[in-house]
């Protein structure tokens, strides 16, 4: 099976992303991915936070195999993996860049469900999003 990136975003590591050693900080490197995530559906002009949608994130998995240091670049590489019925699953990779290579940093997934703010519980993810989603699911080789 083949996946394509659905977005990548490359963003330097600022100081305010690092620990006192300079190292970016765990939960500066989930925000990141958040931003992917946003940068992603507002392409798709998918709203991420009205009245009407919404997608809090339900499971995370996430696997750290290097470290990204202040002034560093790091790519994240977003891709739609599983839609079911309410929610949306995205495998996600980060990789320390520079001019010549590419290093893993980390990887894992999310599951972002849908709602509609104000009701309680898991809301339908309705058509046309589901729809334009769908086109980024791996595709058999």
């Amino acid at each position: 099976m083949t996946s394509p990136a659905a977005y990548r975003l490359i963003r330097r590591i600022q100081f305010a992303d690092t620990d006192a050693a300079g190292v970016a900080h765990f939960s500066r490197l989930l925000v990141m991915v958040e931003e992917a995530e946003h940068d992603f559906l507002r392409s798709l002009q998918i709203p991420i936070l009205t009245e009407s949608s919404a997608w809090p994130c339900v499971a995370l998995d996430v696997n750290y195999v290097g470290k990204c240091e202040f002034g560093d670049l790091i790519a994240i590489e977003l891709h739609v993996t599983t839609i079911g019925r309410t929610s949306v699953t995205f495998e996600f990779h980060a990789f320390q860049t520079t001019a010549s290579e590419q290093t893993k940093v980390f990887s894992g997934k999310m599951v972002k469900c849908h709602i509609l703010p104000g009701q309680p519980g898991a809301s339908a993810i309705p058509d046309w999003i589901r729809a334009v989603l769908e086109t980024f699911l791996p595709q058999s080789a």
